[in-house]
């Protein structure tokens, strides 16, 4: 396998510090939680050719988490079995989001 140098694509969502990425263990899913109070959720395949580029689409921005001296949604972690995701943040509330 020849890796390139070169990321190949930037994703510039979060206008703060990215606190954590998860994937997901079964679902082709990861996420993004940052101090800008938000989490992304990203569709992200990668092909066993390897000849086609791997696909990211943005699927979600979740907000609801307030911002506490500057931080935001410190964590995020899928359940292990289902599409959900958790986030914590400095506000002390944990967030479940399923759809």
């Amino acid at each position: 396998m020849d890796l390139s140098s070169q990321p190949y694509r930037v994703l510039n969502c979060h206008p703060k510090d990215i606190n954590r990425v998860a994937f997901h263990r079964s679902y082709p899913l990861f996420a993004s939680s940052s101090d800008d109070c938000t989490a992304y959720v990203f569709h992200g395949m990668v092909y066993s050719d390897l000849n086609q580029n791997p696909l990211i689409v943005p699927l979600e921005i979740l907000r609801g988490h307030a911002s506490e001296n500057g931080r935001g949604v410190m964590d995020c972690k899928f359940h292990p079995r289902q599409p959900w995701l958790f986030t914590a943040g400095a506000d002390s509330v944990i967030k479940l989001y399923c759809h």
